[in-house]
């Protein structure tokens, strides 16, 4: 008995679903709400699409840079750690542009 009632109270409740979805006002509410849900579902296919470009672009473009651009702090790092900084050059070799050379002989003694 309960069974019928819970039967013939969904039947009900569904034909007055459906004679209210049939009415003029519904019909208007329904097309609104499926523009408003198909412009949603193509904003998040873009914004999804951008993301995945500006995701993958950063992985190619800006990691290198910011692996490169720790190991040049690491590096600065460790010739500010030696003790003295930068050896003078031997004695009696001149630092020049093109390296580090031998004097003439002459200007030896």
């Amino acid at each position: 008995k309960a069974r019928a009632f819970a039967l013939s109270a969904a039947m009900t409740i569904a034909a007055n679903v459906a004679t209210f979805l049939e009415r003029p006002e519904s019909k208007k509410a329904r097309r609104i709400a499926f523009h408003v849900v198909r412009g949603a579902k193509k904003f998040l296919w873009g914004s999804g699409r951008a993301a995945w470009i500006m995701g993958t672009t950063a992985l190619v473009l800006v990691v290198p840079l910011v692996f490169e651009i720790d190991r040049e702090q690491s590096a600065a790092e460790m010739e500010g750690m030696q003790p003295g900084g930068a050896l003078p050059p031997p004695a009696g070799l001149q630092p020049t542009p093109q390296g580090l050379v031998m004097p003439p002989p002459d200007a030896r003694r």
